[in-house]
């Protein structure tokens, strides 16, 4: 849990700000958009000016979260702008569900030079110590849950926009509350989120119920490549370069394709191995029970 007095912290460094930069991870996942979003509207609803950023696209499916396009930087904002000065006029940074550099390419290098105030609400072990305030709580399921426990100590309102924007981080960090990792504490948060204004049922249909035809053709070659091991009880799952080309999907369609082939009732572990632009994979692991 997060100690009262880095609460304190972190509510004075808010406060006492004007203009807020607000980040998160490379390849945003909904709880990283969730937070972000929520962050956004808190700041907004103190009279203060939010200027979020990401490092990469937003899945389409998370967009419904922000009223307009948020910048990408190296697509909007480009590195030598920031080297001559682009986020100067803010007085906070708020580093949102990362705590570690090497998930802030394009921006780790600024990051280290600007001598402006940092805030970092993360919920991972991985901790490179980036903020002058930490909200820091690896117990917590998602960061969203940090955000809230935040709008409680400061006793800011939450609305039914910021409920929301929590519920998509709290709920998409535990697979809809299916993972492990989701407690008595984070299904408390949850109902706290309901009777402030979030409805389940028309997130899920914005998040679950909307692939593309693009994504639905990326998803029936992965399963085509599906390979079982050990009695079935690993699964790998292949995603190549030529795949995206040929049917015009994008990197973030790739988002919780890995949990498909977890239908079967043998498999245990699944692997997916996705290729990136340079010929290198990237891999990720889901399991359905510590292994």
């Amino acid at each position: 849990m997060v100690d009262e007095t880095d609460f304190r912290k972190a509510a004075e460094l808010i406060n006492s700000s004007t203009e807020v930069l607000l980040t998160s991870h490379i390849r945003p996942d909904g709880d990283a958009c969730g937070s972000v979003r929520a962050t956004c509207d808190i700041l907004a609803n103190l009279g203060k000016k939010a200027h979020p950023v990401f490092l990469s696209p937003l899945a389409s499916w998370y967009e419904f979260l922000f009223n307009s396009k948020v910048p990408i930087l190296g697509n909007d904002i480009t590195k030598e702008q920031i080297t001559a000065g682009y986020f100067e006029r803010c007085d906070l940074v708020i580093i949102i569900d990362t705590n570690s550099y090497v998930q802030l390419p394009r921006l780790d290098e600024w990051l280290k030079q600007t001598k402006i105030k940092k805030l970092v609400i993360d919920h991972h072990i991985t901790n490179d110590g980036l903020g002058d305030v930490e909200l820091i709580d690896t117990t917590a399921a998602a960061t969203g849950e940090i955000v809230l426990d935040l709008i409680k100590y400061a006793d800011w309102p939450l609305t039914a926009h910021i409920a929301e924007a929590l519920f998509v981080a709290l709920s998409t960090d535990t697979g809809w509350f299916r993972f492990g990792n989701a407690d008595s504490r984070i299904f408390h948060c949850a109902a706290e989120l309901i009777d402030a204004g979030a409805r389940p049922n028309l997130l899920y249909g914005k998040m679950y119920q909307n692939f593309s035809p693009q994504r639905m053709k990326l998803m029936i070659r992965m399963l085509e490549r599906l390979e079982l091991h050990f009695d079935g009880r690993v699964a790998t799952q292949c995603i190549m370069r030529s795949d995206f080309d040929e049917t015009g999907a994008t990197g973030p369609d790739t988002e919780n394709l890995i949990d498909e082939c977890q239908r079967l009732t043998s498999v245990e572990v699944a692997a997916l191995f996705v290729e990136l632009a340079d010929g290198q994979f990237r891999c990720s692991l889901r399991s359905k029970k510590d292994v």
